[in-house]
């Protein structure tokens, strides 16, 4: 980790000195414009050059060097410098808290946090994530700002390639990525085609209007001509009260970030609803109701979770209960265990025993592979793989028993509950099975993950 550290801090000092350099030089009076006149943009042009030809790097990237220095918040500034930022999330955190108004230095600090816990693609959604959370109206208006920037370019590659770019509002890219997955998956197993292959394959049928048809060798093939499509299903997470419009919290579009209040009420408003109850918080039947709500129907004894009968297009919750006071409370938790030292995080464990707080097993809760609900309920609350900075979404993960699920004897071992169940990415639900990584369930749902070394990370629901 120190060396990381280093190393982000080495490149710092580097675009620091390049950075002071170019501003020393443009008040040099060393160049001079017509008459003799000293024209400082036309110095730091030159320095620029310099600076570039010196490193081997672009002129541009130089003049982003300039631009970001200039403009960093200083607490930015100062993270990036001591190595906590790489500079690829320097950028981001630049980017994204401009204009941001009344920015505290609380906030800018969770932020610098969160940053510099992500991967440099998980940066922009984790910072967009926690600047909704702070600000939804200023979050909306720079969201329809970026709307209008929307575009689709391409550009030309080696031997005879291409790449095609969209850019765009990330509910509308996530319903077009859906259906080209879909389209993707749904050829036969004995299909050659890895999946990059059949992803584009995929996105060219449904661009071009055609038909994905499977490879395969096998003449009988179903799919031989053309592949049906499947239907696919978006996951928004947002406050009962939001949708019902007597509120304005920002939704979460699982796996692509937060969205506006009014975004998210509008595709909540096109959809097929379908609530997911866990058995702690099934409401009981009023006296004398005979009203049809998922709220009021009768449990299914012993289920853990299950899913109401589909309800039609604007429906919305007759109750609520507002998740972003829970939400906030579970990243102060978070953050309060970060700070604990590891002995002390034993006491956090809720239910070592991988039972989830149940005394007796739920139904399913015995048998190594889960529900459908549970699966969903799991993909919902961890939108991606939970080992730290894994972007890889949740619904292409395994879903892992923390404590491991004991087929010889289901009830003494870890049961498959929600509270015992997380998603795993294949390459580290492996780190995991070899105990070289290891896993605990803490309160609320937060996940502690402890490397070969000793070195702690954690992953709370929704992050």
């Amino acid at each position: 980790m120190s060396a990381k550290v280093d190393a982000q801090a080495s490149f710092a000092r580097t675009v620091s000195a390049s950075c002071a350099y170019v501003q020393e030089s443009s008040r040099r009076p060393s160049v001079l414009g017509p008459g003799g006149v000293f024209d400082a943009e036309a110095a730091e042009t030159c320095a620029v050059a310099e600076v570039a030809a010196a490193l081997a790097v672009s002129t541009r990237t130089v003049t982003e060097w300039l631009f970001l220095i200039r403009t960093a918040r200083p607490a930015v500034a100062e993270a990036f410098d001591a190595g906590r930022l790489a500079y690829a999330a320097f950028r981001t955190v630049c980017r994204s808290v401009d204009g941001v108004p009344k920015a505290t230095e609380a906030l800018l600090q969770r932020v610098i946090a969160a940053a510099s816990r992500c991967t440099p693609g998980a940066v922009a959604a984790a910072v967009d994530r926690i600047l909704a959370e702070f600000d939804a109206q200023w979050h909306r208006e720079a969201r329809e700002r970026a709307t209008r920037e929307r575009s689709a370019t391409v550009r030309k590659r080696p031997r005879g390639q291409a790449e095609l770019t969209i850019r765009g509002p990330a509910e509308q890219v996530a319903a077009v990525w859906r259906v080209i997955v879909s389209a993707a998956r749904g050829v036969c197993a004995t299909d050659p085609r890895p999946l990059p292959a059949r992803l584009f394959d995929a996105a060219h049928a449904v661009l071009a209007g055609g038909a994905v048809a499977c490879d395969c060798a096998g003449q009988d093939c179903e799919q031989r001509e053309t592949v049906a499509r499947t239907e696919a299903t978006a996951v928004i997470v947002l406050d009962a009260a939001t949708a019902a419009g007597l509120a304005g919290e920002p939704g979460h579009l699982v796996g692509w970030g937060p969205v506006p209040a009014d975004v998210a009420q509008r595709i909540a408003g096109d959809a097929t609803w379908q609530a997911m109850i866990t058995a702690a918080k099934v409401a009981e039947p009023r006296v004398g109701c005979s009203c049809r709500c998922p709220e009021h129907e009768a449990a299914d004894a012993g289920r853990e979770v299950r899913r109401t009968r589909r309800m039609p297009a604007g429906w919305t919750p007759t109750t609520w209960r507002m998740d972003s006071v829970r939400a906030r409370a579970v990243r102060e938790d978070t953050e309060y265990l970060r700070a604990l030292p590891p002995l002390s995080l034993d006491r956090a464990v809720e239910n070592p025993d991988g039972h989830g707080g149940f005394a007796v097993p739920p139904a399913g809760a015995l048998t190594y592979r889960r529900s459908e609900a549970v699966a969903a309920l799991v993909t919902a609350l961890y939108p991606t793989c939970v080992h730290p900075a894994c972007a890889v979404p949740s619904e292409d993960c395994d879903l892992d028993h923390v404590v491991p699920f004991d087929h010889t004897d289901p009830e003494r071992g870890g049961w498959t509950v929600t509270g015992n169940l997380t998603p795993l990415c294949r390459r580290h639900h492996g780190l995991k099975t070899r105990r070289q990584w290891h896993h605990r369930m803490l309160r609320d749902g937060i996940v502690h993950v402890r490397d070969s070394h000793g070195t702690d990370y954690f992953t709370a629901p929704g992050e």
